[in-house]
């Protein structure tokens, strides 16, 4: 039986608590909450599941050494999201770069019918290896907004900013991806439609770097074809937001629980609750 499966009905505040008083099985039901959704974060930025998965196992056993210091037990759940953050950024700034994974988008969404899942999953997959090109900081930022949920003070918190200025920069972010990715999509699907931008993608190789996004986009703001065909294409915010989560491997959790020997958490747990 999966031991998840299992759902612990305590607080956030109360599982901390008891974490931090040694309760090794309320530590094991706050990764239960949270590992899957701190697992697709960090593989969102790094684009690599091994990679993904050990910055998830960091984030964890560094948020067990230090959840005495989490003042406001309340505020569990950002405050785990930029514990993952700065585990994910530090694998990402030591490989030099982030590399997408080639394997990612291949669960179409089966509600549709399947020549238009097949055309979503491949939209959603260019958009998805494109927003790689973006930096850390506003991958992270789209990230925790599109796909975890975050908003208001809780984005601020685990970006590590105040609330309002994540509000100005996920605001200025959402009219830059809107532009810059919806121009990535008019250029793979709209050159048949506009010989300009055909003349101009000649000799393309596919790559989205930023010379092409500056030359695309400033041809579509001026281009009435290829700037209705913007408008018409699907949102690249939606895009990003229906990419299919990435759960956490289950082995992590032996791995993660088993750590936690090293850390300073220890104590007794419940039935079922152990790694």
């Amino acid at each position: 039986m999966d031991v998840r499966a299992l759902e612990d009905s305590r607080s956030d505040a109360e599982l901390v608590a008891a974490s931090v008083a040694g309760d090794r099985g309320a530590f094991a039901a706050i990764y239960d909450r949270y590992a899957d959704r701190l697992h697709d974060f960090c593989w969102s930025l790094l684009r690599d599941r091994d990679e993904a998965a050990d910055a998830t196992q960091d984030a964890f056993l560094v948020a067990a050494e230090r959840l005495g210091q989490l003042r406001d037990p309340e505020r569990l759940r950002p405050w785990l999201y930029a514990v993952a953050r700065s585990q994910a950024l530090r694998r990402a700034r030591a490989r030099q770069r982030v590399a997408p994974e080639e394997e990612m988008i291949d669960r179409p969404d089966t509600a549709a019918g399947p020549e238009r899942a097949t055309e979503q999953a491949d939209l959603r997959e260019l958009v998805w290896n494109a927003a790689a090109g973006l930096s850390e900081r506003d991958r992270a930022l789209l990230d925790l907004h599109l796909r975890q949920g975050l908003e208001g003070a809780e984005l601020g918190e685990a970006m590590g900013i105040p609330a309002g200025h994540a509000y100005v920069l996920l605001s200025r972010l959402r009219d830059q991806v809107e532009r810059s990715l919806g121009a990535l999509l008019v250029a793979r699907l709209g050159r048949r439609d506009c010989p300009d931008l055909a003349k101009l993608l000649t000799g393309w190789d596919g790559r989205f770097s930023p010379l092409i996004r500056k030359r695309v986009a400033r041809h579509v703001d001026d281009c009435d074809v290829c700037g209705e065909r913007r408008r018409v294409v699907a949102s690249p915010l939606a895009l990003l937001a229906a990419v299919p989560p990435l759960p956490a491997p289950a082995a992590l959790r032996d791995r993660v629980l088993e750590g936690l020997q090293l850390t300073g958490v220890h104590g007794t747990q419940p039935p079922g609750q152990g790694p």
